[in-house]
């Protein structure tokens, strides 16, 4: 009986969906792509997100909409290093390395 109440409870969880389990994994997932310099912008205002990447010295390369989230690009000087930044509900929600092809590919 007990094992059917679990595996129910399991199933349950599966099919209902935990979109906060689901958003914090995604956001644990992406920040270990990036180097620990932006891993504190995960959670920051785009505006202000933005505006720190350019004092670290990143420079914007464009930005894409894609439903209700859009991306920005990012280079940083020094290195060549890019970033993608995904911002959902006025909020970086995921950064991560990207090649300098990804960066700088269809760019408007």
């Amino acid at each position: 009986m007990i094992k059917i109440l679990i595996l129910l409870v399991g199933l349950t969880t599966l099919f209902t969906g935990c979109t906060d389990v689901e958003a914090d994994y995604e956001t644990d997932r992406n920040i270990s792509k990036v180097t620990p310099y932006v891993r504190d912008l995960i959670g920051a205002r785009g505006r202000d997100g933005g505006k720190m990447l350019k004092e670290r010295g990143y420079v914007w390369i464009k930005t894409e909409k894609l439903d209700a989230s859009s991306y920005t690009y990012w280079k940083y000087e020094d290195s060549g290093q890019c970033l993608s930044v995904e911002t959902t509900n006025g909020r970086y929600v995921a950064l991560k390395k990207i090649s300098f092809f990804e960066c700088k590919k269809n760019k408007k």
